[in-house]
């Protein structure tokens, strides 16, 4: 390792702490990370450790205070840490529930190709939604019904001549101008115009009704336009994935149907069989349960919303769904966590960055590094500069997809790039012959908590070819693997263009793991992929049971992004087991029996790694076995 400058002898360690999703409180995550890794009362071992309070050094914000320790014990240099918090949560304006709603209809037009064992969520969300719709279209059809005459049959008819008019015009244009696939295209819509006319005057005339009973025309426009109006809503807005959960909940409705029809025949014996049956169907418009039925699934819905979905889900909606007003959002939050993470840089009181991210924080905080490492890149020392430990990466065979990485080589790579940043560090002190500096790169270990990223191909990618199945089990079980091969077939497309940066990095063509050639200069230059070939990343989940026992949110990333990572799967207690939704339970040290020597404390002490010994390499030996996640 190359010599630091003096100057940089008693420098600090920063450790920026990134919350995550929900209405945080400005410190309140990093106070708790502070218990955690640092200062937990009840911990013998923290008895003479401190913390103080001071604002920032600019004075700019006295809500987001430093927090300051006392001298690390066993430090090498007796170093004190600052920790600094990322506060985004002020910056996202509160999100509209239809915003919500929408995000939740995009993630249903992927289809259930979630994480295993979450797949049952996926369904049950969108069978949810589809009854949603039919609420929907029942509520807003009673309501012009009402005001119609009280005869389904104009809701029907009036929508139907002016589309078969707008045809009609458009078929005449076009006859005028010769535009003869024009002439073809309206020629068959009024063709089928046609025909459905005829169907219906052939119902309305073979079933004319009788006293209490409409006509057929009528009885089905009643019974069937809501269904009708919400099986085409739900194909507009979730996909042929949708429509499948769409036969699902009128699998439902048949089950209610059933239990409507017992339920009036208990109470009302006297009423017709046939009248009591042409009033079950419960989304018809002459069912005495439609409006209930419907009030009832909008209002538990409103209810879901205002406790969970727009306080919590509301965020990810935001920062995942690409409508215009959120990426002033992202961009908005992804400048100030930039803003951020220079200023630390750039301070001159560190020579050590630990970025502590916590759920959605941790895609924020990936785009924050990556975008960061992207800017500072090329302004980086030469690479001849940064010693044998940086060559030794930079040659090295690793690549993400390599499952039968060692666990030498998982070592390694950490040794060597807490190297490769110190000699960053130095070479960065050293004024160039040109009067200037380079820049510095020192985050040396970005550790999540809870990590969403798990569900990165889920929601940060797209499936480009959609081929969605219309009929059929097996066509719609193999249309959902092709949307999930399509969406990773997009997160490799973006890593190789390195808009993902992977650990350990992906190798492309003839270039290292750190650097390419410059063909202007035919000097080897650091490229913007090479972040976590400096950067050990530690990734930090409880198991997911049963969906709400554990942590959903979280999981392991090294499957996604590169078998370098450690994931440490951890428990709240030393005997296992898991705890009922432990997602913001990563720095609890009140959980008993075991408290602060529960698993998931000391993994977390252990990836942060104050002392900066070999705590966070040793952790190589309890992560994860690859093989473990396979087929995730």
């Amino acid at each position: 390792m190359a010599a630091l400058d003096p100057a940089t002898r008693r420098k600090r360690t920063a450790v920026l702490v990134v919350h995550g999703i929900g209405s945080q409180r400005a410190l309140e995550t990093m106070r708790g990370v502070i218990r955690g890794i640092w200062l937990d009362r009840n911990n013998p071992a923290d008895k003479d450790k401190r913390v103080w309070t001071h604002p920032q050094k600019d004075g700019a914000d006295i809500d987001l205070s430093v927090m300051t320790t006392n001298s690390v014990p066993d430090s090498k240099d007796n170093r004190s840490v600052d920790f600094h918090e990322l506060y985004w949560a002020h910056l996202m304006s509160e999100t509209r529930a239809v915003a919500v709603l929408l995000w939740l209809y995009e993630l249903c037009r992927k289809g259930p190709i979630m994480k295993l064992g979450m797949n049952g969520l996926w369904w049950a969300a969108a069978i949810f939604l589809c009854l949603m719709n039919l609420s929907f279209a029942v509520l807003v059809l009673r309501g012009v019904l009402l005001f119609s005459g009280n005869s389904a049959q104009i809701m029907l008819v009036a929508p139907f001549l002016l589309l078969v008019a707008s045809i009609f015009v458009g078929f005449a244009v076009a006859c005028r101008w010769l535009a003869l696939r024009l002439i073809i295209l309206f020629a068959v819509l009024l063709a089928g115009g046609g025909l459905l006319a005829f169907g219906y005057f052939e119902v309305a005339w073979h079933f004319p009704g009788s006293p209490g009973i409409p006509d057929g025309a009528e009885l089905v426009t009643l019974i069937a336009l809501p269904t009708l109006i919400a099986f085409i809503a739900t194909g507009l807005v979730m996909g042929l994935q949708g429509l499948r959960a769409f036969c699902w909940a009128l699998f439902i409705s048949l089950f209610l149907f059933g239990w409507f029809v017992a339920a009036d025949r208990y109470w009302n014996s006297e009423t017709a069989f046939i009248s009591t049956v042409i009033k079950g169907w419960v989304w018809g418009l002459n069912s005495p349960w439609a409006v209930a039925t419907a009030a009832a699934v909008i209002g538990l819905y409103l209810v879901v919303n205002a406790a969970f979905l727009q306080p919590y889900l509301g965020d990810a909606a935001r920062y995942f769904r690409n409508s215009p007003a959120n990426v002033a959002v992202r961009r908005a939050i992804r400048k100030d966590a930039v803003d951020t993470l220079e200023r630390l840089h750039t301070s001159g009181q560190y020579d050590r960055i630990v970025v502590v991210a916590h759920s959605l924080g941790t895609v924020v905080a990936y785009d924050m590094l990556r975008a960061y490492f992207s800017r500072i890149c090329s302004e980086l020392p030469p690479a001849d500069q940064l010693g044998q430990e940086f060559a030794d990466i930079d040659g090295a065979p690793w690549q993400p997809d390599d499952k039968t990485a060692s666990i030498a080589d998982k070592k390694a790579l950490r040794t060597k790039a807490r190297a490769a940043i110190a000699n960053i560090a130095a070479a960065a002190a050293v004024q160039s012959p040109n009067g200037q500096r380079p820049k510095s790169w020192l985050v040396t270990d970005y550790v999540t908590l809870g990590s969403a990223l798990t569900h990165a191909y889920f929601l940060m990618c797209e499936d480009k070819n959609k081929t969605d199945a219309a009929t059929g089990q097996d066509k719609a079980d193999a249309s959902s693997k092709a949307a999930d091969a399509g969406l990773k077939k997009d997160f490799k497309r973006r890593v190789e263009e390195r808009e993902f940066p992977t650990c350990p990095p992906k190798r492309l063509d003839a270039d290292g793991l750190l650097t390419f050639r410059d063909p202007n200069t035919g000097n080897r230059r650091i490229h913007n992929g090479a972040l976590f070939g400096l950067t050990r990343w530690t990734n930090i989940y409880f198991p997911r049971f049963q969906l709400f026992w554990g942590d959903a949110i979280g999981g392991a990333l090294s499957p996604i992004f590169g078998y370098h990572i450690v994931d440490l799967e951890v428990a709240t207690k030393a005997a296992g087991g898991a705890d009922f939704f432990t997602h913001t339970a990563y720095w609890d040290v009140e959980r008993k029996p075991d408290t602060y020597s529960a698993p998931h404390i000391v993994a977390l002490r252990k990836a942060v790694d104050l002392i900066d010994k070999n705590d966070a390499i040793d952790l190589v030996d309890d992560g994860d076995d690859p093989t473990k996640h396979e087929g995730e």
